[in-house]
Parts: structure tokens; sequence; C-alpha cells
């Protein structure tokens, strides 16, 4: 397979030439993966390479090349990686990480041995290409110079653990069982997980059973990771310390992997390993979810992606050319989109430096005021996972920013509102919640969510965040709870820039449950994903004691 195909029409897209080589390329282990090399035309000599490591290749057709980057005299390499397309190595299991690790640092050896490679090596790519890229800076290899993941996990493919400690279950069942499928069947015939109601199986971890499949040992891996959130979402940041090369990071506030975004871009920042990377790496957040731009009616078309995607590419092609210097010198570091007001900003770091924590209090009346005192009424709602509160109020496929009211009507929503903002309120940095509740049950789950009420009544969506109880001190210990006793929690509901406009009002909203999103807590205080019952709870917000919202404005 190492001879080379000349390819003269691969797609009138890109109505380009070049040259195919393909090569099995041999891991420390034995497993060989299937490697695609595009030469530029006409090619000679030596030339730097951009690379994509992808376990999205199909077996039925080769993958598409980049033309920018053969229009500039770059080589463009796909690996499939272990278990996916055409390489070897047994089935998909992502939990495996290490294999990403030091199936990178084969490549690049493999790569430093040929005699059309001059040496620079950048890679790019989104979702899991995206954390290929991170596994690959972890190795700090010689050949690596630059990185420019885009939507990325930095733990979100190894397992679905979430912050807070809940499980990201939607993704995992769609996602893992989809890639057993397109693995063991092909990509075509996928089935509708959602028709077959793979999300409500009882105990969860038979959601593959559920599906149709055999028991799947990968997915009840990746499943099983989020039992030991704190080992999980920690396990690859001290890795950070060992990258040599600028990254140019990518996300959108509606992503999944929102949080994974802004922590990389925070450790790149202030832990990596060389002034290069520290100072050369740059953070883009936009409006989008994982696939681009969502509510374009509310923030506009012109905010795709169309300036991310040449200032990328000025990034990589400028390391292409001289990998020793800053790719951009002249930009910020940090670009991001303020919702609400739906307009670009540029900062040296993430959050802003200017940012302060502004704290606002919720009372029992369900009001939200900036004075402590106030009405001290507690407030109660039944958490039945039986019937849990839906994400995006039940409807199937929604993402990014919509009306959360259809939610906020349930009795089992707690609700509280400011009353008519006197200025705008903008918000950059980590918005917190903390309160104290009491639980007549061991275990739950609190879902915060921070909305925007328009003028004319619809409350629509900034950003979401959970804490399960029995994490609610740490994430590297479970601790139950006393049924009926009261304790403390805090809410991360994570990073988003936001203007809250003059006239509007802010509102806080507490439910239970945010499925299929996230898992159903059981409430029983057993082993997650294995009751074959789920429990209903009492939840009581105490408000004699301080619920603060903590506010990052700037």
């Amino acid at each position: 397979m190492s001879d080379r195909y000349n390819v003269t029409d691969i797609t009138p897209v890109y109505d380009i030439r070049c040259t195919i080589k393909v090569d099995m390329v041999t891991m420390r282990d034995g497993v060989k993966l299937h490697t695609d090399i595009f030469f530029p035309p006409e090619f000679s000599g030596k030339a730097p390479v951009l690379m994509l490591r992808s376990p999205y290749s199909r077996t039925t057709w080769f993958d598409l090349p980049n033309a920018e980057c053969l229009e500039k005299n770059v080589i463009y390499i796909v690996q499939s990686t272990r278990g996916t397309g055409w390489s070897e190595g047994g089935v998909f299991d992502p939990v495996a990480k290490e294999f990403e690790i030091t199936d990178a640092e084969d490549t690049f050896n493999w790569l430093a041995q040929q005699d059309f490679f001059n040496g620079t090596c950048l890679m790019y790519g989104a979702s899991y290409p995206g954390w290929m890229q991170w596994s690959a800076a972890f190795t700090a290899h010689r050949v690596l110079a630059g990185i420019a993941p885009r939507v990325a996990p930095i733990y979100g493919c190894v397992g679905s653990a979430r912050k807070g400690g809940g499980n990201f279950w939607n993704f995992a069942t769609h996602w893992m069982l989809s890639m057993h499928h397109r693995r063991k069947y092909g990509y075509a015939g996928v089935p509708s997980y959602d028709d077959l109601k793979v999300d409500w199986a009882i105990p969860a971890e038979n959601a593959d059973l559920t599906a149709g499949y055999p028991e799947n040992e990968p997915f009840r891996k990746f499943i099983a990771a989020s039992r030991n959130p704190g080992k999980l979402l920690s396990a690859s940041l001290g890795n950070f310390a060992k990258i040599t090369v600028p990254a140019f990071i990518s996300g959108g506030w509606f992503d999944g992997f929102r949080e994974e975004t802004i922590t990389s871009f925070q450790l790149m920042k202030h832990s990596s390993a060389t002034e290069l990377a520290r100072n050369a790496t740059h953070l883009v957040v936009g409006p989008w979810e994982h696939s681009g731009l969502v509510n374009p009616d509310l923030f506009g078309e012109e905010n795709d992606y169309r300036d991310l995607n040449p200032l990328q590419s000025k990034f990589l092609f400028n390391l292409a050319a001289d990998r020793n210097a800053d790719p951009l010198p002249q930009v910020p570091q940090v670009k991001y989109f303020m919702l609400g007001e739906n307009r670009w900003y540029e900062s040296s770091d993430w959050p802003p430096p200017e940012m302060r924590y502004t704290s606002l209090f919720l009372h029992g009346d369900g009001t939200i005021t900036a004075n402590k005192s106030g009405d001290s009424t507690p407030r109660s709602y039944i958490s039945d996972p039986n019937d849990p509160v839906r994400y995006a109020n039940g409807v199937p496929g929604v993402t990014g920013c919509y009306d959360c009211r259809k939610t906020e009507e349930r009795s089992d929503v707690l609700v509280y509102t400011t009353g008519e903002l006197g200025e705008d309120i903008r918000i950059a940095g980590e918005v917190k919640l903390q309160f104290t509740a009491k639980v007549d049950a061991p275990d739950t789950d609190f879902f915060v969510t921070l909305t925007e009420v328009e003028s004319d009544g619809r409350s629509m969506l900034r950003i979401r965040g959970m804490v399960r109880a029995r994490f609610r001190n740490t994430l590297d210990k479970e601790e139950l709870l006393t049924p009926g006793e009261k304790a403390s929690y805090e809410v991360v509901l994570g990073n988003v820039a936001a203007c809250f406009r003059k006239g509007n009002r802010l509102r806080i909203s507490i439910a239970g449950q945010d499925f299929p999103k996230y898992d159903r807590n059981a409430q029983s205080g057993k082993v997650p994903f294995t009751d074959t019952e789920l429990f209903a709870a009492r939840c009581t917000i105490c408000h004699d004691s301080i619920a603060e919202l903590q506010l990052p404005t700037v």
C-alpha cells in the first residue's frame, strides 16, 4: 500500500491536483494505522506537514485533502486512529487514552524518518481530532510545532463525567453506541437512538442492550469512568506542563465541551513549558455549538466561522514558515463574543483581567436582589427521575439558546427573578451559585440555569451547571447525604460572556434533572447506572441561610 496514486478529480470544490501515498504505520505494539499522505502537485524535496488524526474515516472512500494546505506546498496527512477506518487495533475504545498519546509519538517518529518531511508538523481538527492534538502535544515531540484544536475535549472523550459530578448522558449513549455501530456495521443504517429510547434504559448501563446491541464493553467503561469524576477530570491536566508549542483554541458558548475549551487555554497560558507556548496561544469563543453557529436570528449570520477560519490558517501556516516565531504577533490572545450585546471583545487573558465578582441574593419569595436580607421562607420541590425535567423543553435536537419558559412552568422547578434592570450588566467569566438545602434522600442533583427574561416574557438560556450531592464537597470522594439534614452546595454554572440588557430581567431556576443531556440520578445513594428503580425526593432550598449568586462582571 505504499505506492502513489495520482488523483486528478477528488472533488470539483477543490479543483486541485495532488498525489496520494498510503502507508500502514506500525505502532510500538505492532498495530498498523492507516495513513493517507497528500502531496502538492509536482512535489519534490521536503516540506512541512499538516496532520489530522481522526476516528471518523470510513472504509468506503478516501478522506478529502485540505486544499489550502496543498496550495501552500504543505503536505497533508490523515491518519485513522486505532480501531477505526482501515486501521488495525480491534474495537474503538477511547477510555484507553494512553494509546492515543503513544500512537501520536510513534507516528511522529515515523514521520521524522520520511524523506519528504522538513521537520515541522502542525495539527488541526475539531472534537475528537482536537483531543488527538492535545494527546500529541503531551508527547512534547520535536517535530510538532503547533496545534489548532476546535470544540475539543481534554477529558470528555475518555469518559462522560462532567464538572459537578454528573454524567454527560445523551452524548455517552449516542456517540459511543454510534461509534460501535459504524465500526461493526458501517456508517449506513445507524438507528435513531431517540426512537429506541436508549436514554431511558433501566438500569442505565443497559442502554447498549436497549439499542439492540450485545453488551458493549467500551460503552460501559465510558460511563463507569464518571463514577470517579475527580480522577477523570484531572487525569490530563498535569500533562499541559509538558507542552512546548502554541495552540489556536476555539469553541462555542453552547458547545458541550465549552468548559474544556476554556480550561485548556488557561492551562496553556499559565502552565505550559515554553514562553512561546504561553504567549502565542490564542482563544476564540463565539455564539457556536459543536458544529458551528446557532441562533443566527439572535446572534447574527455574520458571526459564524468566516473570520475564525482565516485566522486559524494564518496561525498554522505562519508556524509552518517559522516555528520559532509568534505566528500572530499583533493579535490579542483572547477574542470572545458577548451574547445579548452581539459584539466581539478582545482580552489578554480569560477571564478578562478587569473582571470582578458581583453578588446577588436569592430569597424565599422568588426574588433576586442586591441585598442579603429578604424573605427567608424555604422553597421545596419534588425531584422525580421517573418524570424528569427535560433538556430543551423535551424537544430532541435543540441546541444553543432557547426559551426556557415551558420548563420554568413545571411545579418541580424553582424560579427566582430580579426586577427590571436599571442598567446593562455584562459578565465574562465563571458564574457560581452557593446555597443551603435539605433533601430527604441520600443523593440528588441540583441543576441551576441562568436566563435573561426579555420584555416579551421569553426566558432565554445563557448558561446551566450542576452538582451531584454525593460530590458536593469534592469530586474525589463520595459523601452521601443524611436525609433531612442541611448541607451546603456550590454550583459552578461555568464560563460565559453575556450582556443582560437594561429593562430586561435576570433569572435563576433550580431543578433536579436536565435529562437526557445528563443522566437521571436514582437518588438511592447506590452505585450509579445500576439501579433498577428510581426514587422521588423532596428538595428544600433554605433561605434562612444566604443563597448567593456570583456574577463575573466586566
